[in-house]
């Protein structure tokens, strides 16, 4: 059986995972790759039952499988999930709001998976540019 420590959770953005995957190579070694849109929107508030427990069942499976003991969720900014950044005053606004929605979700998956480490990481990209800063969220 093949294992890994971490599993990612992520938006299907095409604005950000390529980025985003790679640092996390960097960090994490291998992992399992979870993705769909809105990332951990899906967990903290999502817009259909289905698209939550498609999540819960993907962690789920990649702990039954892979070994998983480690879960990094990620949301990211300007997401057409939440209606973009213009939905915010302010970047730093939507930071927070971001921060709020994955506190959120770490809460949910550290109710249904108490032994699982969760890691939360808003993604963004300054002036939309091919730089990612990756913000880490305690």
């Amino acid at each position: 059986m093949h294992q890994t420590s971490t599993a990612i959770l992520t938006c299907m953005d095409f604005r950000f995972w390529p980025l985003a995957l790679d640092a996390f190579a960097e960090q994490y070694g291998s992992f399992d790759l979870i993705s769909m849109a809105g990332g951990a929107k899906n967990i903290a508030s999502p817009t259909k039952d289905a698209y939550h427990q498609a999540m819960i069942d993907n962690i789920a499976t990649s702990i039954k499988l892979h070994g998983t003991t480690r879960l990094v969720m990620t949301n990211h900014t300007d997401c057409g999930g939440y209606g973009g950044s213009c939905m915010f005053e302010a970047h730093d606004h939507e930071i927070e709001f971001h921060r709020c929605e994955l506190m959120t979700a770490k809460k949910v998956i550290q109710k249904l998976f108490p032994d699982i480490n969760v890691d939360t990481v808003i993604l963004h990209r300054p002036n939309g540019g091919g730089e990612l800063c990756l913000i880490g969220v305690s």
